[in-house]
């Protein structure tokens, strides 16, 4: 195989690497033995890493990623803080704001939940600043639980912490005073 045929056929194995398909897939389409094309795969993602170039555009990348989790938990924490008024206004805590209060913290656990796995993934937290993240999620936990069990209604309490007992696999005890 001549030097432009080979390098014909690692643009098309990166080419088609790009657009999802597996060392599998793409050696079926180009005819290229399936160790060859994870040769050719490996040997441009060390190659990505060497670029600091690339590098550049995955850390900006991920930085606009971690932007756009801050400003969708901080929405989120602005709704909550908007449903807490209604609740202080109306004086009573209904089904509907019981569940889109549920619903946002959910959202906040879940996003912050997503960020840490990104950073975590992209090697940008060590042990220590992960433990960090980890306790930060852990107390938010804690104080929606809290939030949960103090701030709800009598007909809601029962039925949202059932349903957090059937998400966690942990049963939660629900104490109504009648």
């Amino acid at each position: 195989m001549s030097d432009l045929e080979l390098y014909d056929k690692q643009e098309s194995v990166i080419g088609l690497f790009h657009q999802g398909l597996n060392a599998t897939e793409i050696s079926r389409e180009i005819g290229l033995a399936r160790k060859d094309v994870n040769a050719v795969i490996a040997a441009w993602r060390e190659a990505a890493r060497e670029d600091t170039h690339m590098r550049d555009i995955a850390r900006d990348a991920l930085n606009k990623m971690v932007d756009h989790y801050d400003k969708l938990i901080k929405k989120y924490y602005e709704l909550l803080s908007d449903l807490d008024e209604q609740i202080k206004e109306n004086g009573i805590l209904s089904h509907q704001f019981a569940a889109q209060k549920n619903s946002a913290l959910k959202a906040i656990a879940e996003l912050e939940a997503k960020r840490v796995d990104s950073l975590q993934k992209a090697g940008m937290l060590d042990a220590h600043e992960l433990g960090d993240e980890l306790a930060k999620m852990e107390e938010d936990k804690q104080m929606v639980f809290d939030i949960l069990r103090h701030d709800l209604c009598d007909v809601c309490r029962p039925k949202v912490m059932r349903k957090i007992g059937e998400a966690s696999g942990r049963v939660e005890v629900v104490v109504v005073h009648e």
